[in-house]
């Protein structure tokens, strides 16, 4: 198998667990610690942090994968 091959089905997998875990803190923090203590705007504006963060961590999971795999196939110049 290719090491593209390998690192498309890598980041795929570890894009999922990377969003879980996102989605599950973000659900915690607003739903569990801040219940009833921030107002709809305020959950608006952690909510879209955490999007971003979530985003942000999604490219680097790839960037990872993909460079880490590259690095192993030895074709490196």
């Amino acid at each position: 198998m290719r090491w593209w091959t390998k690192a498309l089905i890598f980041s795929v997998i570890f894009s999922v667990i990377w969003f879980g875990i996102v989605v599950a803190v973000g659900y915690v923090h607003t739903e569990v610690f801040l219940a009833g203590q921030i107002t709809p705007a305020q959950d608006q504006a952690i909510t879209e942090k955490y999007s971003e963060f979530g985003g942000a961590g999604l490219v680097a999971v790839w960037v990872v994968c993909f460079l880490v795999l590259w690095s192993r196939s030895g074709r490196n110049p």
